[in-house]
C-alpha cells in the first residue's frame, strides 16, 4: 500500500494549520480570529491522518 498520499494529506494539513495558527496569533485581530478557528479542524485533521498511518504501520 502507497501511503504517499495520506503522508502528504497529513503533513501539508499540520504545516497549513500551524500557519494559519501562527497568523492568527500575529495579527489577533477581526480577521485574525478566523485564522485560529480555520487552525483548530486542520490540526484535528493531521493528528487523526497521522494516527491512522500509525495504526496501518503497525
Amino acid at each position: 500500500m502507497k501511503l504517499n498520499v495520506p503522508v502528504t494529506v497529513a503533513v501539508g494539513a499540520g504545516a497549513a494549520g500551524i500557519g494559519l495558527f501562527v497568523a492568527g496569533v500575529f495579527v489577533l485581530a477581526g480577521a485574525g480570529w478566523a485564522m485560529l478557528a480555520g487552525a483548530a479542524p486542520l490540526l484535528g485533521l493531521s493528528a487523526v491522518t497521522f494516527r491512522g498511518l500509525m495504526r496501518v504501520t503497525e
